[in-house]
């Protein structure tokens, strides 16, 4: 007798557009993101070598592949600057009270690095899934190019990646 393929409860698909992506240290980022990808994950292998052909089995560290994000940029350049000062305090170009403002700036943040939490709406515009990214970090923000050639009704964006320790994934 065949075995009954179990149907799923949701059928709903995905949508591109559901979601938000919220940083405690850089609220205006949350207004203005416009893509982010949710980051893939793999393991390395380990080989078991025999005379004849090698073995592989799972490994025992998982990499995750890094956050990655779009926005608009404001005329005031807030969401830009919020991830330059970041970037700048860590790495203190010019001096160390760079890094001490850094700190002291975003304590109640967690100080050099903050979570970030992506919430994925259902079709019906409700919190579906929360992906928590721990101890996220900014490791690059794009330029931002100007040009006189372009539309003024353009809208100029900028990316920024980001690393962090771990995600985890809630259904809600």
């Amino acid at each position: 007798m065949a075995k009954l393929i179990q149907q799923p409860t949701n059928t709903s698909l995905l949508q591109p557009t559901k979601f938000q992506l919220t940083f405690a240290r850089m609220p205006s980022v949350t207004y203005f993101c416009q893509t982010f990808n949710l980051p893939g994950l793999s393991m390395s292998e380990i080989v078991r070598s025999t005379p004849f052909v090698d073995l592989y089995v799972h490994g025992d560290k998982v990499q995750y592949e890094a956050l990655d994000i779009t926005f608009t940029v404001d005329e005031d350049l807030k969401t830009w600057l919020e991830m330059h000062n970041w970037i700048t305090g860590l790495t203190f170009p010019k001096n160390f009270d760079q890094y001490r403002r850094l700190i002291k700036d975003n304590k109640d943040f967690g100080g050099t690095v903050s979570d970030a939490v992506m919430t994925v709406m259902s079709n019906k515009n409700t919190p579906n899934i929360r992906v928590t990214f721990k101890d996220c970090f900014p490791t690059s923000v794009s330029s931002i190019n100007f040009d006189y050639t372009m539309d003024a009704n353009m809208i100029l964006t900028a990316s920024a990646s980001f690393r962090y320790n771990y995600f985890d994934v809630d259904i809600l």
